[in-house]
């Protein structure tokens, strides 16, 4: 619980954050909720705008491991978390306004349900 009760912290903080320096994402910040099956991965394509902070954070039910991965338009690793809990953080600031493929990969044997933001 105390990685949650972080996470929710550093959303909070995100979100109060100067809206100039989190644009983040073009059409402004998203959140969903999903579930990811057992062994499987969820992806998702956002435009993120160069020149800005960008950070995707995610918290799941505490049922597996979560993974985040961020890839830029070539393809390319620019951020990830692969630690051994279902709450991720990735921040980065791209260079130019691209799209971004985000990938979260499920570790466990039981699907999880969690809540994405693109911010």
């Amino acid at each position: 619980m105390n990685a949650a009760r972080n996470l929710a912290l550093a959303v909070a903080g995100l979100l109060a954050a100067s809206s100039s320096a989190w644009a983040g994402p073009v059409g402004g910040p998203r959140v969903d909720t999903d579930p990811v099956e057992a062994l499987s991965t969820n992806t998702y394509t956002v435009t993120f705008r160069g020149g800005e902070l960008a950070a995707v954070l995610l918290s799941g039910d505490g049922d597996t491991d979560l993974d985040l991965y961020v890839y830029d338009a070539d393809g390319d690793l620019v951020a990830s978390d692969t630690d051994i809990t279902d709450d991720c953080v990735c921040l980065w600031a791209p260079r130019r306004t691209q799209r971004y493929t985000i990938r979260v990969v499920n570790r466990g044997l039981v699907f999880n349900r969690y809540t994405i933001l693109f911010r």
